[in-house]
């Protein structure tokens, strides 16, 4: 998938051949038409060689397992269907040679089949017309990318994605973190704490100034104003990395932008603060992480839910002209989400990799983590985020949010070295002597 300098969307290279695009101009439609059409049809991608999501969406169709999926390698779920779009989708994926099988209310279905399958179906969808090639788009949007990553604009940096995983290390301007680690007042403490962590690897700090942890009091404009921007100002001009701002107000966030942060991490993904997508859509050369909440929301499937207020905040941000491509999303591990929600979460990341955006993965000390280390502190809790950051990388994460910095980038330079590429130096070093 690419996006043209009007963010338009177009149908994907790998859907036409040579003399295709030759002969036709490719289709196109607004932004806004995009994120809308992701939204309603709100795919899912199903990893088929792990029983637990492709059990979960059939469960979800009302079936248990099906032998029409025997030999697939790939598979999305797709919601938002009507009787002509489910017919529609149905020939498309049999077509190229694969299987759609429907629930019972003709609105839902998992489409499954070889490799290459999905990509021909968008693109029979998107030549067939309307109504069919909104579904056609946004099933090609949901597809995995081709070639190296791109670059995350923060201000007048920009982060290289896909080399290695990012890491956004924690700076808490406030008196009641939930880690022990709070600054408020302490300028110069701040200041140390951010330079310590990027000297030991982050790629971005994170400042927030008002405590998000289940239970906590909420913090007016200006007590986190007098407590947020005068460590940005700081860290701004002294840093050689971007600075984030973590905020859900759009006067905190507008402020900030002004003091030189270059990331906004805002809680409720634009969808709380009426006149925060305004604020970054002001500021073009700013990066956002938009972050699904679930506090106040109703019981449903969980990733169902996660994929569909992401792709929620992405509508908004399309609204209001910022381009999907400064956009980060986060799944808001711990927000509003049980010990038990946040480890089924995890187990299924994988399903959020069609939304199109980098993701951000952020459990770094979380009580979920105190529960499964018997009451461990967060002071304690390394080790469980490091094994939680190792299994987001693995299912497509492309930043964590941590507090413990040294500690997991030596996990994560391992686990890349795995999962994205051996570095040259390992590649080439000699077999070790006969003792091993």
């Amino acid at each position: 998938m690419r996006w043209d300098t009007r963010w338009a969307w177009i149908t994907p290279p790998w859907t036409r051949t040579d003399t295709e695009s030759e002969e036709r101009e490719p289709k196109v439609t607004t932004g806004i038409e995009a994120a809308e059409a992701a939204l309603r049809y709100n795919i899912r991608t199903l990893v088929l060689s792990r029983s637990v999501p492709l059990n979960r969406a059939l469960e979800e169709l009302g079936g248990t397992g099906s032998p029409a999926l025997t030999g697939c390698l790939e598979a999305v779920f797709v919601e938002g269907l009507d009787a002509d779009r489910a017919a529609g989708l149905e020939r498309a994926i049999q077509a190229g040679g694969g299987v759609s099988l429907t629930g019972p209310d003709g609105q839902r279905a998992v489409v499954a089949g070889p490799a290459g399958s999905l990509a021909r179906a968008s693109a029979g969808l998107l030549e067939a017309g309307p109504p069919l090639e909104d579904l056609g788009g946004a099933l090609a949007a949901a597809l995995p990318r081709l070639g190296p990553g791109p670059s995350l604009r923060c201000g007048d940096r920009s982060l290289r994605l896909g080399k290695r995983t990012l890491i956004m290390g924690v700076v808490n301007a406030t008196p009641d973190s939930f880690s022990g680690d709070g600054l408020s007042g302490d300028l110069a403490g701040a200041i140390a704490l951010a330079e310590r962590l990027v000297a030991e690897g982050a790629d971005v700090i994170d400042v927030g100034g008002e405590s998000t942890r289940p239970g906590s009091d909420p913090v007016d404009a200006a007590t986190e104003l007098r407590r947020v921007i005068p460590v940005v100002d700081a860290l701004a001009g002294r840093l050689e990395v971007p600075i984030s701002v973590d905020t859900r107000k759009a006067v905190v966030a507008r402020a900030a932008i002004g003091a030189g942060a270059a990331m906004v991490n805002d809680i409720w993904g634009l969808r709380g603060d009426p006149e925060m997508a305004a604020v970054l859509a002001a500021a073009p050369e700013v990066a956002l992480v938009a972050m699904h909440n679930r506090r106040g929301h109703p019981e449903g499937d969980l990733l169902a839910e996660v994929a569909r207020g992401l792709r929620e905040s992405l509508v908004v941000a399309a609204r209001h002209g910022i381009a999907p491509e400064r956009v980060v999303v986060d799944p808001g591990f711990g927000f509003g989400k049980t010990p038990g929600q946040n480890l089924e979460l995890v187990e299924r990341l994988g399903e959020l990799g069609g939304i199109g955006c980098p993701l951000l993965f952020g459990a770094s000390r979380k009580s979920t983590i105190g529960l499964l280390l018997d009451g461990a502190p967060p002071q304690l809790r390394v080790e469980g985020t490091l094994a939680l950051c190792v299994i987001a990388v693995a299912a497509g994460v492309e930043m964590v949010r941590v507090h413990d910095v040294a500690a997991v980038r030596r996990g994560l330079q391992v686990a890349d070295a795995v999962l994205r590429e051996i570095p040259e130096a390992v590649r080439s070093a000699p077999a070790p002597g006969r003792t091993g």
